[in-house]
C-alpha cells in the first residue's frame, strides 16, 4: 500500500471516502460500480483496490524506459568489446 493511501486511511470515514475519491480520479480510476445504491455509500474496499491496481500500472508502465536504456547500454558495450577486439587483431 501507497504512503499516500497509508495517509488517507488514517482519516475519520467521511472524508477517509471523500479523498479517497478525489485521490482515484487524479490517478484516472473509475469509480462506476463503487456506489451501494442500497445503503448510499461508496464501497471504499472496491476503491482501494482499484487505487492501488491504478498505482501499480502506473509504476509498471514506467518500467519499459529503464529497460530500453538496459538494452542500449548493452548495445553500446558489446559494440566496444567488439571494436577493442577488432584492434587488438590489427
Amino acid at each position: 500500500m501507497s504512503k499516500k493511501i497509508k495517509e488517507i486511511m488514517e482519516k475519520d470515514n467521511k472524508e477517509r471516502i471523500l479523498k479517497l475519491k478525489e485521490y482515484a480520479r487524479k490517478l484516472g480510476c473509475s469509480l462506476v460500480g463503487d456506489y451501494n445504491a442500497r445503503s448510499d455509500k461508496f464501497r471504499e474496499d472496491v476503491i482501494v483496490a482499484r487505487i492501488i491496481n491504478t498505482e501499480r500500472s502506473n509504476r509498471e508502465e514506467k518500467l519499459w524506459i529503464i529497460a530500453l536504456l538496459s538494452a542500449i547500454a548493452s548495445v553500446i558495450s558489446a559494440l566496444a568489446a567488439w571494436i577493442a577486439v577488432a584492434n587488438l587483431l590489427n
